[in-house]
């Protein structure tokens, strides 16, 4: 149960967002150009939000670098769907939707990132590298995770 809790306490982040998504939705009915700008970005970087609410809920202490992982974990996803499936001759048009870049993505990175978060929160790293142990670690092995997922999920579509 705990667990659930925790993961309802993440799913409050891109909910909040959400709200201003819709916000920024009714001003773009007015048609002023700069709301539709405003709303596009906001789509676009929605899985981005989510990763990053979902991974400090996750957390034990809703620490900061919980959310720096979760963005650096969907942004590597990212960038290996994109390397991966779409080579150099190939287009990508971020705008599109697909299923590499939906919400879902936004969840599963943000779980991976609160996950290895309360795992590696605490490290102790020998004193050559101890500048990186602790919460310094935490954004640099998720984005090692994330290599692996981005390169599974490629994989498999």
């Amino acid at each position: 149960m705990d667990v659930l809790k925790r993961f309802a306490i993440g799913a409050v982040y891109p909910i909040v967002a959400l709200v201003i998504i819709g916000i920024f939705w009714l001003a773009m009915q007015t048609g002023m150009d700069a709301m539709e700008s405003i709303y596009n970005g906001l789509i676009l970087m929605f899985p981005l939000i989510v990763s990053m609410g979902i991974a400090i809920g996750m957390s034990k202490d809703q620490s900061g670098a919980a959310a720096l992982a979760g963005a650096v974990g969907w942004l590597v996803y990212g960038a290996v769907i994109v390397s991966l499936n779409y080579p150099k001759d190939g287009v990508f048009t971020p705008t599109e939707f697909s299923a590499n870049f939906n919400f879902f993505s936004g969840i599963y990175m943000g779980i991976t990132a609160g996950v290895l978060y309360n795992k590696f929160y605490n490290i102790r790293l020998p004193e050559w590298l101890a500048f990186f142990g602790g919460r310094r670690f935490v954004p640099i092995v998720t984005s090692v995770v994330a290599l692996f997922i981005g390169a599974f999920v490629a994989a498999i579509n």
